[in-house]
């Protein structure tokens, strides 16, 4: 116990703050994103292509606009950053339940999503400038753990709020946001990046710096492959439960996974960094994402649903720490934010291609009469992408032992 003492009175104060905000926005977050598919498609009757384009636009304008946001973080400063995207994602959040048609939903999802490109790149950011090359990957799977605790409580608040309507939870993920805005305006010390600290040289320049590092263009393209299947998610389980006529509580499925996330954040991302290389740790959670999917698309019952949706929590398990672990090495001690926002940015092109690719090949699999398509195609999707990670590992590998 006195071990466990000393480890966590050695954790600094902006740690503290940042994992408080970490799960505080998770809670937040969870309780609606997960759920406005069901909505959308219970509720507002719209189709699935629809849910899929307007599921496409949060995603992009969250994760699109993290280049711009990522790189403005980085001369505005970290914390400043974040204040202004959690102001801005609480106004988002609070639209979603005041409006019900397609525009006012599209305008609610476009706010919410900026909200996030600018908190996003600037709190990933934080967190590397405050960890060491020693602790980072560490740091990142503690963060993701609390993100998915969010994950396990949000769900289940939404669903009980949505038992008496939409606007309940609107009300209560916007309130959870204003609490993060003020306790990271209290508390949350500001940090400034190495760039910040040096001759401003302007946006594009900055920008063209990181497009000119290569090895971390071919990292994008499969990051942005393997985000087109965790994309996949919110729409796959709400669409396999219409399908199978089913009335389980869908909030239940998904924090039944981020349990199972939460108990083995921690130790499968330590086992994983210390015996295999970055990529096959990304292929390894890209696999468990592929047939997770692909068992949830092609079981009769809810038993095989909860089967895949924990395969696919594994495989997110090994993925996005790695991933953001990856991205820091990247930038070294410089711009750090702005190669966050370039990821974020190939992510929203995967949560593009992911969500309207993925709505279409159910509709186009249901006109076709082979429900499979969809399914299968997921799995090819990621084995394709699985195989050039590990060419990608063995070039890596061929250049670092030429003399």
């Amino acid at each position: 116990m006195s071990a466990l003492m000393n480890k966590l009175s050695a954790i600094r104060l902006p740690f503290w703050v940042m994992f408080m905000n970490t799960f505080s926005m998770a809670v937040g977050f969870y309780m609606m994103i997960p759920l406005l598919a069901s909505y959308l498609l219970n509720d507002v009757m719209l189709t699935v292509t629809m849910v899929g384009l307007i599921s496409a636009i949060r995603s992009f304008s969250q994760q699109g606009l993290s280049v711009l946001c990522g790189t403005l973080a980085d001369k505005l400063g970290y914390k400043r950053t974040i204040l202004i995207g959690l102001f801005i994602r609480s106004f988002g959040f609070a639209l979603f339940g005041s409006v019900d048609s397609t525009p006012g939903l599209i305008v609610a999802c476009f706010f919410s999503g900026l909200g996030g490109s600018l908190f996003n790149p600037a709190s990933y950011a934080y967190y590397a400038s405050l960890s060491t090359a020693n602790n980072r990957i560490t740091i990142y799977a503690i963060r993701e753990m609390l993100s998915n605790m969010g994950f396990v409580v949000g769900p289940v608040l939404g669903a009980l709020l949505m038992g008496f309507h939409f606007k309940y939870v609107s009300v209560a993920a916007t309130l959870i946001f204003v609490f993060s805005f003020f306790f990271s305006l209290l508390f949350l010390p500001a940090i400034q990046s190495e760039q910040s600290r040096k001759t401003y040289t302007g946006i594009w320049p900055q920008m063209r710096t990181v497009l000119n590092n290569r090895p971390f263009r071919r990292f994008m393209i499969f990051t942005l492959i393997s985000w087109s299947l965790v994309t996949q998610l919110y729409i796959a389980v709400p669409f396999r439960m219409n399908q199978l006529a089913s009335d389980a509580n869908i909030g239940l499925i998904y924090s039944c996974g981020a349990i199972v996330m939460v108990l083995l954040q921690v130790p499968l991302t330590k086992l994983g960094h210390a015996y295999l290389p970055p990529f096959s740790v990304m292929s390894l959670g890209t696999l468990l994402l592929a047939g997770g999917l692909f068992t949830t698309g092609l079981s009769g019952s809810i038993v095989g649903i909860y089967a895949g949706v924990i395969a696919f929590m594994i495989g997110q398990v090994f993925l996005q720490p790695m991933m953001n672990t990856m991205v820091s090495n990247y930038a070294g001690d410089e711009q750090v934010a702005s190669y966050f926002g370039f990821n974020s940015f190939a992510l929203s092109l995967g949560a593009i291609l992911g969500n309207v690719g993925g709505g279409y090949l159910y509709d186009l699999g249901d006109a076709l009469g082979w429900p499979a398509l969809p399914w299968v195609c997921f799995l090819l999707f990621g084995l394709v992408n699985i195989l050039f990670m590990l060419k990608e590992q063995g070039f890596s590998n061929h250049h670092r032992t030429q003399p």
